[in-house]
């Protein structure tokens, strides 16, 4: 049995440790209030800080794109210096083949010669200059001037040699009539001068085509090969002469005092040889006949049509073949085939 003092002690204890258990269970929720409280505050400050970048980068994006406009409204500046400027390589039209796409050629082949005179020289050269891309190549302006050169032997009529031959006829005989007629332009019988003679003919074609569109297939651009076609208007100027070395006939029936004198005037040489200028008198009937300008020349406004292919060796050289039609009205036709040597930049 306790006593009553034990009991009373008993009491006092109990009593103590409620008193101390509500003390800490009153602490403890205290401290988690506090700890929420912390808790709220931060997120609070998370909150703000997410709410002024939001703000700062609208505002940011505002003025990016205020002063964009404001830079493309503006025109620049002439006052601007060249130093400030921004530098950039010039581009082609299609990467990896130049600079900007031009080229500069020398051409050189044969011709088939106008006014049906044969094959003679060809040799030129150009300017090739980028325009715009078209579907599936590029398109170019071009200007090409050349020179054809063709010679050839053949007959020529000369009427000079015909009056020079009635003069001399009808001065030895008066009463030849009819006959000295015969003889003088036949250049037969007692007539002194040949009447046709062979004579080197020598033609020389200006070939001027400043107005030329050329379109480039850009298939085969991995290959190095450009194919191409060409179409433009040229000038054409002709300049030619037919020279001739005649003498006198040697069987011609002359007296010989005649033939002597003829011969002392003279020399061995005909007064006829050489360059015949065809307006000096009628132009002989073969010039006629092939269309050849009287008076030594002429220019034709004609048509110049082809195309080739162009073999790209570097970056700034090339090498191709090339082949071309010109037609012009009076005679002025003729084919080109040339090889090409250009040089890009």
């Amino acid at each position: 049995m306790k006593t009553a003092a034990e009991l009373k002690y008993l009491s006092v204890l109990c009593a103590i440790l409620a008193c101390s258990g509500g003390r800490a269970l009153a602490q403890t929720d205290a401290q988690r209030i506090n700890a929420l409280e912390e808790r709220v505050a931060q997120l609070e400050r998370m909150v703000d800080v997410l709410t002024q970048s939001r703000d700062q980068a609208e505002s940011n994006s505002a003025n990016q794109l205020r002063d964009s406009v404001a830079e493309l409204a503006t025109p620049p500046s002439t006052s601007t210096s060249s130093s400030m400027m921004p530098t950039s390589a010039p581009q082609e039209l299609l990467p990896n083949l130049g600079k900007i796409g031009a080229a500069a050629f020398i051409d050189a082949g044969i011709n088939t010669g106008p006014f049906s005179l044969g094959r003679g020289s060809f040799l030129g050269g150009g300017l090739s200059l980028p325009l715009a891309l078209a579907p599936g190549g590029r398109l170019n302006y071009e200007v090409t001037v050349a020179l054809a050169q063709n010679s050839r032997l053949l007959p020529i009529t000369s009427s000079v040699a015909q009056l020079i031959n009635l003069s001399v006829l009808n001065a030895l005989y008066p009463a030849g009539g009819a006959s000295n007629i015969e003889q003088a332009f036949a250049g037969t019988g007692a007539a002194p001068f040949s009447v046709t003679v062979p004579a080197n003919w020598h033609v020389q074609t200006l070939q001027v085509v400043p107005l030329a569109l050329r379109y480039e297939l850009t298939h085969w651009d991995r290959h190095r090969l450009r194919p191409y076609a060409v179409a433009g208007l040229g000038t054409y100027v002709t300049i030619s002469n037919q020279a001739t070395m005649d003498a006198l006939r040697q069987n011609a029936d002359l007296p010989p005092q005649t033939l002597a004198l003829l011969e002392t005037l003279f020399g061995s040489n005909s007064p006829l040889s050489g360059a015949l200028v065809g307006g000096q008198i009628a132009t002989a009937a073969e010039l006629k006949q092939r269309g050849i300008p009287a008076g030594q020349g002429g220019i034709d406004i004609g048509l110049q049509i082809g195309g080739g292919i162009e073999w790209r060796l570097g970056n700034g050289l090339s090498t191709g073949i090339d082949s071309r039609y010109n037609y012009a009205p009076g005679g002025t036709s003729y084919n080109e085939t040339i090889t090409r040597i250009g040089w890009h930049f």
